[in-house]
């Protein structure tokens, strides 16, 4: 088994990626940009909270009955197995 090639393969990959990793970006947003961006930010944030508390309410409201109902269900059998005994 040559593993020569293989060598060479993984060399010529991790050179490719530090050479590249290491590169300076310079993306840097004006004062004006900052302030479109953070408040863009604010509203999208607003509108998930609002949605993602929608759902949550919602799935809270349709589960909720059901893992009381069988929560009392547990409970009784184990007060009526205490009373059998």
């Amino acid at each position: 088994m040559n593993r020569k090639p293989l060598f060479l393969i993984i060399f010529i990959v991790l050179s490719g990626l530090f050479s590249f990793s290491c590169e300076e970006s310079n993306k840097t947003f004006t004062d004006e940009e900052n302030k479109i961006i953070d408040s863009l930010y604010r509203v999208k944030l607003k509108e998930s909270k609002t949605k993602m508390d929608s759902i949550c309410d919602s799935v809270y409201n349709a589960e909720f009955p059901v893992m009381v109902d069988s929560i009392k269900k547990i409970r009784k059998k184990e007060v009526l197995d205490l009373i059998a005994r």
